[in-house]
């Protein structure tokens, strides 16, 4: 009887004393595994009590219901009553950073606030649950980050200082106050080369894949749209240097891409900066008088490989007819332009050869070869 009066009369934290001195096993308090003061105890009513010095507290402590709601429903002891969940409980308060910037961080990617974030109260600024950088070598190898350029001993002492902890504009998360310094401009053109190189190496790849001007000109215009002008050039580049353009549109191409380059130049190394989508905005209105450019060369070129392949299976046409006279003068033509693909190319120039070689017997050049059959003998000899 004694203790169901304790029971029925005590608060929540006084009912979970007596029950663990009586029983094991108990659970433990809501306080203990949520961090939420239970109503009507000490810490509860020591909410509104200005902090001990040195704590950092979250300001909604004052008002636990702004996160926990009036309502006292039944809930698990394990578990806080929350009235939504995280992050977006998070979201009413502060930023979604991930739908803001166009790198984030994992956690905040993930939802994750209270990995790196404490609720209610913290001896670390920005309610950390620990100081930086030992909450960010929970994640980060730090021996791995002692040998990356710019992290001596003492530049790591403070990882926010040179990177944003939630979201930014480069992958690496790191301050527009860094970017503006030396170091942050050589990071830049660093990052800059790798990506031109990457770049070049896939554009040839692709080349020597068989890719067409079509082809490799979208991938050029992607990138122009978004902004990356490093990859654009890189392929521009790889392009003109190719026999995929026809010569009518190199100078065109050519002005394209002195047109990216006077924008590097213009802006030396600069990343996106402000939100993703305004970045994205500000890389399209940069960019569009190239890529607009770039269109117009794609639809004309368009034209032409269409104009090429008529050519190509007319001279076929006529090589299989005996025509041998026009097929050699399509068949030249169209391996002169390089703008058909590479199959086609092969089997142009394989029948060319073929042509030339019989069409003009030793002595009597531009003469035809009465003997001239265009299939060969039957013996599978090429010709006669």
């Amino acid at each position: 009887m004694v203790m169901f009066l304790l029971l029925t009369s005590c608060d929540e934290t006084e009912r979970h004393k007596v029950l663990t001195f009586f029983f094991d096993g108990v659970p433990p308090s809501r306080t203990e595994t949520s961090g939420v003061p239970a109503p009507g105890s000490e810490d509860s009513r020591a909410a509104d009590k200005v902090p001990a010095r040195g704590w950092h507290i979250h300001e909604p402590v004052k008002n636990c219901t702004v996160c926990h709601g009036e309502s006292r429903r039944a809930a698990s002891l394990r578990k806080a009553q929350l009235v939504a969940e995280v992050p977006q409980l998070c979201h009413a308060c502060h930023k979604e950073y991930s739908a803001l910037e166009a790198w984030v961080h994992g956690p905040v990617a993930t939802g994750n606030c209270l990995l790196c974030h404490e609720p209610h109260k913290s001896q670390s600024e920005f309610l950390l649950r620990k100081p930086v950088p030992e909450l960010c070598y929970q994640c980060h190898e730090e021996q791995a980050i002692r040998l990356i350029k710019n992290h001596a001993e003492a530049s790591c002492a403070r990882c926010i200082d040179c990177h944003e902890g939630h979201a930014g504009t480069t992958r690496s998360l790191l301050r527009q106050t860094f970017l503006d310094q030396p170091a942050g401009l050589e990071y830049r053109s660093e990052i800059h080369r790798r990506r031109y190189e990457e770049a070049l190496r896939r554009a040839r790849s692709d080349v020597a894949q068989g890719q067409d001007f079509l082809a490799l000109s979208q991938t050029t215009l992607d990138y122009l749209e978004s902004g990356q002008l490093w990859p654009a050039q890189a392929y521009l580049e790889v392009l003109l240097a190719g026999e995929l353009v026809a010569p009518t549109e190199k100078p065109a191409l050519t002005e394209v891409l002195q047109t990216i380059e006077a924008l590097q130049t213009r802006e030396p190394n600069q990343p996106p900066q402000g939100p993703a989508s305004q970045a994205a905005t500000d890389a399209a209105l940069e960019t569009e008088g190239p890529a607009a450019a770039l269109r117009a060369i794609r639809e004309r070129q368009g034209e032409h490989a269409r104009s090429m392949a008529e050519l190509y299976y007319r001279s076929l046409k006529q090589y299989h007819a005996g025509q041998v006279a026009e097929a050699r003068t399509g068949f030249r033509q169209v391996l002169a332009d390089g703008s058909i693909p590479r199959p086609m190319k092969e089997t142009a120039r394989t029948h060319l050869e073929r042509i030339e070689g019989n069409l003009a017997p030793p002595g009597q050049l531009g003469v035809p070869n009465a003997e001239f059959r265009v299939g060969g003998p039957p013996d599978g000899d090429a010709m006669k």
